[in-house]
């Protein structure tokens, strides 16, 4: 696997900075007020900020070049850390989740640019997402330039609301809880978590991921202060809604919303096609992104955006618990330990239980989803590094005690000297008794 071309975080910042800076968190915000009737508890926000940059540091350290991480994308590494069955399940839930996160940015930026030009509400999605179809099939170089513009738009539109808005008490209050909170930061950024590698790779220090991480995680939860801030003046939490009641100023945040979400959704048609294709390869990149972008429509012409804690919640529980075993076998493989595939009992029934348990309205189900994945991932580590105490182990200790003439025989000491040798370069041998 070839490594791209060394970098430094201003360079791979812009991806980073533009889902902190994205309108979403504002709308997450508000939500959270809305639910909490009030004040978000900041505990809430401390643990989810906290278990967010855990992931994309842990994550993202995958991308750093030789010899602190794997030096390429999530797609070039994916072989040496899932078997098949593991990527095609990932590929599918990817799939998935860009194609609501489409339908999400789309779909807050289409409302906006109908309450701009009065256009029915479908026809403000339609038109937008046509229009980030076609920048996806044009040159990368277009998409990159358009980034910045919109990143830009962003900070305006967080700046404009703090400004203008300004909330009438403070929108965060020091109360234990706020579990719920944190799974929905956690949703947020799962996708990206687990992608993290796109953005890290060719990174050449430590340092330089931190700044990306801290760039992310910073925007991003002043953004959601923001939202909440929004809902206590207002009592709305529908920011889209909140702006288009607006008047003088105010008529031009819609245009900042519709601006803002642009890169976005165009990182949702990219990754998505991607995530397509490893299901279906031989499905062309343009037919795959319009694919995407056909779904994502639909849902964004159906206000998908108006479901955001739902969403993330759903996201929370079904992608993080990978990035558990995938960062911890990464970080083992820095140490010098030999390469494990990732089993998928690991993470698939974590995901699995933190779905259930949140479809049954239990509560910070994420956060379990992610505990259980833990414990999942020392027993796999205890498992495959359990030194061999075996009867064979036993035998050969006995037997390699000197004999009567003072030396153990020669055959006993030849397997003795392999097993040490073979524990010496490649870990711990023989393996488990799992693996006999």
């Amino acid at each position: 696997m070839s490594e791209t071309a060394e970098r430094r975080w201003p360079a791979a910042v812009g991806a980073w900075l533009g889902i902190g800076t994205a309108p979403a968190t504002l709308v997450l915000g508000a939500a959270m007020a809305a639910r909490h009737g009030g004040a978000v508890p900041v505990a809430g926000l401390l643990v989810g900020g906290a278990l967010m940059a855990a992931l994309l540091w842990g994550q993202g350290r995958i991308g750093l070049r030789r010899p602190l991480g794997d030096g390429g994308t999530l797609t070039a590494v994916l072989p040496a850390y899932l078997g098949n069955t593991s990527r095609l399940l990932l590929a599918a839930v990817l799939t998935v989740s860009m194609v609501g996160w489409n339908g999400f940015n789309v779909g807050l930026g289409g409302a906006s640019l109908a309450a701009l030009t009065h256009l029915p509400g479908w026809a403000g999605p339609a038109l937008l997402e046509v229009a980030v179809l076609a920048v996806s099939w044009a040159p990368a170089r277009l998409g990159n330039r358009i980034a910045v513009v919109t990143t830009l738009s962003a900070v305006v539109l967080v700046g404009w609301c703090l400004a203008v808005l300004p909330p009438p008490g403070a929108p965060v209050r020091l109360a234990f809880g706020g579990f719920a909170d944190a799974a929905a930061l956690i949703g947020y950024a799962a996708v990206f978590a687990l992608r993290a590698p796109d953005f890290s790779v060719g990174l050449a220090r430590r340092r330089d991921l931190l700044w990306c991480v801290g760039l992310l995680i910073g925007p991003a939860l002043l953004g959601v202060i923001a939202g909440a801030g929004l809902w206590l003046r207002t009592g709305e939490a529908d920011v889209v809604a909140l702006l288009a009641a607006g008047s003088g100023l105010a008529a031009y945040a819609n245009l900042f919303v519709a601006v803002a979400v642009f890169a976005a959704a165009l990182t949702t048609t990219y990754s998505g096609s991607l995530a397509l294709r490893g299901l279906a390869p031989r499905v062309p990149a343009r037919e795959a992104m319009l694919a995407v972008a056909v779904l994502g429509g639909l849902l964004a012409v159906a206000r998908f955006d108006r479901l955001v804690l739902p969403w993330l919640t759903l996201l929370a529980a079904a992608l993080p618990v990978l990035v558990v075993p995938m960062a911890t076998e990464a970080a083992a493989r820095r140490r010098g330990s030999v390469p494990r595939t990732v089993p998928a009992w690991c993470w698939v029934p974590p995901a699995l239980l933190a779905l259930a348990c949140t479809l049954a309205g239990v509560g910070g189900a994420p956060l379990l989803g992610l505990a259980l994945a833990g414990v999942c991932t020392v027993l796999w580590r205890r498992r495959e590094d359990a030194p061999w105490t075996s009867t064979s182990a036993r035998w050969l200790r006995r037997r390699a005690q000197p004999t009567v003439g003072g030396d153990p025989p020669s055959s006993v000491t030849a397997l003795v000297r392999v097993r040490a040798w073979v524990r010496h370069h490649l870990g711990s041998w023989p393996p488990s008794r799992g693996k006999r």
